[in-house]
């Protein structure tokens, strides 16, 4: 009887050491983008509800979490990659610059719809004979700078500095 409850307190204070990741939302991803027959990678930024297209791919970003910098890394992110109609160009750049590009349809279905982990690229992978996509980590905008503060230069007279005919009291009538 007291192994049970001498191996029960044990578990419960092994349980309670451990803890889940806290994750913050963000609202940019950078990818990795792999084109196989070139064997070419490129680092792309995604921004929530902007889709990028990537050679034949259209890839949207639903979401993505980061953990802080004090925990174990990890990002998470929710992609959605389809493919794009065959546009009809002579060079790579001309296809990405493309303004208009049809998706889903029978004939270009949706390719990946998922969560995509960094620490496990692996785990749900698109699966496509020519390109493959990870997540690498998922970032926020930069805070905004604000300028330094002006100070005046000291032969200026400081505000504080009231005119004495201005300093008096006014005089009810």
């Amino acid at each position: 009887m007291i192994r049970l409850i001498a191996a029960t307190v044990m578990g419960l204070s092994l349980v309670g050491g451990a803890h889940a990741a806290t994750f913050a939302q963000k609202d940019t991803a950078t990818l990795r983008a792999l084109d196989k027959i070139t064997g070419r990678s490129t680092d792309i930024e995604v921004k929530v509800g902007e889709p990028v297209v990537f050679g034949s791919l259209k890839v949207e970003l639903k979401t993505c979490f980061q953990t802080p910098p004090e925990e174990a890394p990890e990002s998470a992110a929710f992609l959605k990659i389809h493919s794009t109609q065959p546009v009809a160009v002579e060079t790579m750049e001309a296809a990405v610059a493309a303004e208009t590009v049809e998706t889903v349809n029978e004939a270009n279905p949706e390719l990946f719809s998922g969560w995509m982990y960094a620490s496990s690229p692996g785990l749900s992978a698109l699966e496509h004979p020519v390109y493959d996509i990870w997540v690498i980590r998922c970032t926020a905008p930069d805070p905004v700078k604000l300028p330094a503060p002006v100070t005046a230069p000291d032969d200026e007279p400081m505000l504080d500095d009231v005119p004495p005919s201005l300093d008096t009291e006014p005089t009810p009538e």
